[in-house]
């Protein structure tokens, strides 16, 4: 008799930010493949987010001969399958199988530099399925090559929030900023995991959230002056904003003066603007 112990990839999910990605007001989506693979290189989600399968997700990748790996850029689940066909599990994968993982928020400034409102008693939901108590306008989780940013869309009722905080143990319950839930087969067959013959189809989902921009304001204390930028500038962990002080404030200001970027440490928000503080 023998034994298989080959893997395949079911499904990957890739986190993106456009803080670590871009570069200034240089964005990821316009550099070239080169430069863009040069910010990989130096991005990891695992900076500011951390993604680990339910208590019964868990039970059920070691029930289904499955594997959760983190990359640097997300994770993969892999799972055995057959010698002489490496596209079909060894164990059969019912349809109807759902994979939540939860997502929690690391690092405390994330709110500051991702474009995002963050709600009381809601989280945010990524799924390849709409759950019952969700209008149709649910907006479900990206392929890797849709060009879709997160947005304040894929942030759910409360009664759904509720719904999937109750199956959770009660330490998974803490902290929770979103949820990643995945059926093998989705409301529409292009999200889909695996085929109607239980095949792989091994997708690769994408959760992909943009920098914030603000109003940059500049406080000079000793003076008692304050001056804000016409505009919203890009908060990115690399590169440098030009302000050009003829055009980007009203009134002008002199054409010898600079200007620093901001950090993420300070921001403020007034009648829904967001403001960038630095002190001069």
């Amino acid at each position: 008799m023998s034994f298989n112990l080959t893997y395949g990839l079911l499904f990957e999910v890739t986190f993106l930010h456009n803080y670590f990605l871009n570069s200034g007001e240089a964005t990821y989506a316009g550099m070239s493949a080169a430069d863009k693979q040069k910010m990989l290189q130096k991005f990891n989600n695992d900076s500011f987010a951390a993604i680990t399968p339910t208590v019964e997700t868990s039970t059920r990748l070691r029930n289904y001969k499955m594997a959760f790996k983190p990359t640097k850029t997300g994770f993969r689940v892999y799972i055995k399958v057959k010698e002489n066909d490496t596209a079909d599990p060894y164990i059969s994968v019912p349809p109807d199988l759902k994979l939540d993982f939860i997502i929690a928020i690391k690092d405390f400034q994330f709110e500051h530099y991702t474009d995002l409102e963050f709600v009381l008693n809601q989280m945010f939901l990524f799924s390849n399925v709409k759950p019952s108590t969700e209008p149709v306008t649910f907006q479900y989780i990206p392929k890797f090559n849709e060009n879709i940013l997160i947005s304040n869309d894929y942030l759910v009722s409360e009664e759904t929030t509720t719904h999937f905080l109750s199956e959770f143990h009660t330490a998974e319950s803490r902290g929770v900023f979103g949820m990643l839930s995945l059926q093998m087969k989705a409301d529409t067959a292009a999200k889909n995991i695996v085929t109607n013959a239980g095949k792989m189809l091994s997708p690769n989902f994408k959760i992909h959230f943009d920098n914030r921009k603000t109003l940059w304001k500049y406080i000079n204390r000793k003076a008692a002056t304050e001056i804000k930028t016409n505009a919203v500038k890009p908060l990115t962990y690399s590169g440098f904003v030009e302000i050009d002080p003829l055009t980007d404030f009203t009134p002008p200001q002199s054409a010898d003066s600079q200007y620093p970027n901001p950090s993420v440490k300070s921001i403020t928000k007034n009648n829904g603007d967001y403001y960038s503080e630095i002190f001069i």
